[in-house]
């Protein structure tokens, strides 16, 4: 009977296989990792021109829209990412928080603030979809420590919209006029603006 030759790879072989992979993996993943964080960062740009779209659409009911802009400076309207939009009562109202809308006792087409609030959550939630969108990008754009953690949309007292990343676990967020970007935030709020104008952490 003939015997076949099976040795198989030398030690020697595997090594050098294993070098170049190493080589190659060394190379390819600083590229794989940026094109990764550029394909987050982009989800991230299109959750926030849907949660703007969102947003002025409810503007256009009268009563919302007087209710958002009737404060004194800007509205916040807040959206907790990934949460249920359209549990019941519970939904809406505990996935989007707004702070800075009128605040008055008189009632605006017959509903009181408690009212306004709850239907401009119901609508902006139910323009949204099921679900907030979640956040994909999960690193500080600035390179330290405060990761993006809530969608901010800010409306003018104009009825302009802007939408914003907050980063950072600090309840506060607060925007200055801009003559570049409308709107940007200040020292009491870490945010990068999305949308109308992109910054460049998000470009």
């Amino acid at each position: 009977m003939k015997k076949t030759n099976n040795k198989g790879f030398s030690l020697v072989e595997l090594i050098i296989v294993i070098a170049i992979m190493a080589i190659l993996a060394g190379a390819i993943a600083p590229a794989l990792i940026k094109y990764i964080d550029k394909s987050r960062k982009s989800n991230d740009v299109s959750s926030a021109k849907t949660i703007k779209t969102a947003i002025e659409t409810a503007l256009g009911n009268e009563s919302i829209y007087e209710y958002i802009t009737g404060g004194s400076s800007y509205c916040y309207i807040s959206i907790t990412p990934g949460k249920s939009l359209t549990d019941g009562t519970t939904g809406a109202q505990t996935a989007i928080s707004i702070s800075g809308a009128y605040n008055g006792t008189e009632k605006i087409n017959g509903k009181d603030k408690t009212e306004l609030e709850k239907t401009a959550k119901d609508t902006i939630g139910s323009n949204i979809g099921e679900k907030s969108p979640k956040l994909k990008y999960q690193k500080d754009p600035a390179g330290g420590n405060n990761k993006p953690s809530k969608f901010v949309g800010v409306v003018s007292p104009a009825g302009t919209v802007y939408v914003f990343i907050q980063c950072g676990t600090g309840s506060s967020f607060s925007v200055k006029d801009s003559s570049s970007t409308g709107v940007e935030p200040t020292t009491s709020g870490t945010g990068y603006q999305i949308t109308p104008y992109i910054c460049d952490e998000y470009q």
